[in-house]
């Protein structure tokens, strides 16, 4: 695949920073994700087992309004996914695909893969806010925690990549 059909990460960077400003000035808050999964998983959890659901209070909360689903961190998740496909589509880059390393089974990929999902998922809830909600929206706010995290999310990706690299060869 050729490099050029990519966006420029600083034409790229610079439009997140807009969403960032338009979602501050619209919606009166910055951007965040895991909020959506955990909405969506209090939703489901509250159709399938209202007693038990309404017992949780972490949960109790995502389903305090008659249609928790239309809340707006949906609609942002869903237009993440969309403009994703759009970019891809585009670009002519989209294409089905499964990456893993050369010595790497399907199955061992999708396993780390899955269970790294459902750390860095734990991860972000324990954190009170994901990727996007402490780096973008709180560095953009000059939180103190927010760069912090930024810091440590570069450092240990240094770390891991070098720790981790031979997986890959």
């Amino acid at each position: 695949m050729r490099n050029d059909r990519y966006w420029s990460p600083y034409v790229a960077g610079v439009l997140l920073g807009l969403t960032l400003l338009a979602a501050f000035f619209i919606a009166g808050r910055g951007l965040g994700a895991s909020g959506a999964f955990s909405l969506a998983t209090g939703a489901a959890l509250h159709t399938v087992a209202p007693g038990f659901a309404g017992r949780l209070a972490y949960f109790s909360r995502y389903f305090q309004s008659p249609t928790p689903l239309l809340d707006w961190n949906i609609f942002l998740i869903l237009g993440v996914f969309a403009g994703a496909l759009g970019s891809a589509l585009l670009s002519r880059n989209f294409q089905w695909t499964f990456e893993k390393s050369g010595t790497m089974t399907v199955g061992k990929r999708f396993a780390s893969a899955l269970g790294g999902g459902v750390l860095i998922g734990f991860a972000g809830r324990l954190a009170r806010g994901c990727t996007s909600g402490l780096a973008l929206t709180g560095g953009a706010q000059l939180i103190v925690g927010g760069w912090a995290f930024v810091i440590a999310m570069f450092a240990a990706g240094f770390l891991f990549a070098v720790l981790f690299r031979r997986f890959w060869s």
